[in-house]
């Protein structure tokens, strides 16, 4: 059974987050066009964007921005965002590092790697002061 558009939004903000953790990154800018040009530069560029059949578009990443403000409030999931002046990606259980986190929100569609790797594209459409490294 295909996911809802909602739940595909949800688990690829999720795995967003624990991607850009990946990439030792601690927030990126919260600005809406930058977060937004920045998701949609990665998505066209990640191999897995076809599992999401429901995020597509003009701009998928208006999707991506909503769900990353809902985030936070979705309990049932390993990772989620916070924003302010910044965006930052937080696991959310204290236990868990990024391999566990990034163990459970893997499938047979999209592995670890491939979670980090649409972190790397993401992170790679900012500018250095749009970004905070830790």
């Amino acid at each position: 059974m295909r996911q809802t558009k909602d739940q595909q939004v949800k688990e690829i903000v999720v795995g967003l987050a624990l991607g850009v953790l990946a990439q030792s990154v601690h927030s990126v800018t919260s600005g809406k066009q930058a977060l937004e040009f920045g998701f949609n530069h990665a998505w066209r560029s990640w191999p897995q964007a076809s599992e999401f059949p429901s995020i597509g578009g003009f701009n998928p990443g208006n999707l991506i921005w909503i769900g990353m403000g809902k985030s936070e409030g979705r309990l049932a999931t390993c990772a989620f965002w916070t924003e302010g002046r910044w965006a930052t990606p937080h696991i959310r259980y204290d236990s868990w590092t990024l391999e566990d986190a990034l163990d459970h929100h893997s499938s047979t569609q999209v592995s670890a790697d491939d979670w980090t790797e649409l972190g790397r594209l993401f992170v790679e459409s900012f500018t250095p002061g749009e970004v905070i490294r830790e």
